[in-house]
């Protein structure tokens, strides 16, 4: 499976683009802010229905215009899929596949799984919670697209139950067992969904990072949750339903919900010690590759094709050996798209890409690549 090819329209700083791919690999060579990360981005789009680095979609359009396209053709074992996402402002997004509408954006997950590699993922490791938990859930999603509607279901009686506590009502106490129970049905799930992959994550990143680092470190990703996670969902839940009732007078002077798996985090160990307090940059980073590379590998298993890699500008920061290893690892994958600024970073894998330049939204092929 790969992306054959891609057309724009008022996309970030594109406002008509339409360029063909290697089927393997792909560089696209530039200065910073010509549009190489924009052009991952919308490649990202046409795998998960949004960005993996705007705060709202409306960013993504172009300044002056109310709307945006991103439209690809994918080729697939069993034939080809044209996919086109329109982007309105203010008014979100559709998603329309092989000329017919679809009803949900979500039809897209799982279909053509991408992962993502770039300087911010350092903060994976160092940065807040919330990271970590989008990190783990996004991977949860694209390995099982029917597991949204907990996601969903969960964010909104969430939602319900912080604005009911947040009014302080004089018969709070008698609302508030109305919200506790989907929040601890699809809690339950989530927990466990969550701990499952975190322990798949965990095996494979302690292999990457093994090789990574020639045996010298050894790696290990915890959940870190204030609830006992149970094999039995049924259990887990009864756990979350009692941990509200221990919380209850917390939560209504707080005016929050303090108990759920909305407060966890995920714990990255290297050696025994919790990476983001201990760690040196240089391990950080080093942990943040090999997370991302384990991620790439259950994604491989669990979708049963090789993901997209979007590679954004990370080459140039990685030292000769963690530059060979990457690129061999690519060689045994899927298609794959590189961004750098330079041709130097790349050396040892020009000659089997397409290369394209990135100028001033302008992309231009130099190297047509070798033949699939």
């Amino acid at each position: 499976m790969h992306v054959g090819s891609i057309r724009l329209s008022q996309f970030r700083n594109y406002a008509s683009l339409e360029v063909r791919f290697h089927s393997r690999l792909n560089l696209l060579l530039g200065m910073n802010a010509q549009g190489k990360t924009s052009l991952l981005e919308a490649l990202y789009c046409l795998s998960a229905a949004r960005s993996f680095r705007a705060g709202v979609d409306d960013e993504m359009i172009q300044f002056g215009h109310e709307t945006a396209g991103i439209e690809g053709v994918i080729h697939r074992e069993r034939g080809q899929d044209q996919v086109f996402l329109e982007l309105k402002k203010s008014k979100g997004k559709t998603l329309t596949l092989n000329g017919k509408k679809q009803k949900k954006l979500s039809t897209l997950l799982g279909q053509m799984p991408a992962v993502v590699f770039s300087p911010d993922d350092l903060f994976l490791v160092k940065g807040a919670p919330g990271l970590r938990r989008k990190y783990l859930d996004l991977t949860i999603l694209q390995l099982e697209p029917g597991f949204l509607p907990h996601f969903q279901h969960y964010e909104r009686a969430l939602k319900q139950r912080n604005a009911l506590l947040r009014q302080r009502m004089g018969n709070l106490e008698n609302q508030l067992p109305l919200w506790d129970a989907p929040l601890a049905e699809h809690g339950a799930a989530i927990l466990r969904k969550r701990l499952e992959i975190s322990q798949g994550l965990s095996v494979l990143a302690g292999r990457a990072l093994s090789d990574l680092t020639g045996g010298l470190e050894k790696f290990e990703l915890r959940y870190e949750s204030s609830l006992l996670v149970a094999e039995k969902t049924e259990v887990t839940k009864e756990q979350i339903l009692q941990a509200f009732e221990k919380a209850r007078r917390e939560e209504m002077a707080r005016g929050l919900t303090v108990v759920g798996p909305h407060r966890d985090d995920i714990g990255f160990f290297v050696n025994g010690e919790l990476l983001r307090k201990f760690g040196s940059q240089g391990q950080q980073r080093t942990a943040a590759l090999a997370l991302k590379l384990a991620q790439l590998s259950l994604l491989a298993e669990g979708c049963h094709t090789e993901p997209l890699v979007l590679f954004d500008d990370v080459m140039s920061e990685l030292d000769e050996k963690r530059q060979a290893f990457f690129l061999n690892r690519l060689q045994q994958g899927g298609q794959a798209f590189l961004t750098g600024t330079s041709a130097h970073d790349f050396a040892a894998a020009a000659q089997g890409a397409r290369v394209f330049t990135v100028e001033e939204g302008q992309v231009k092929m130099v190297q047509e690549g070798p033949v699939p």
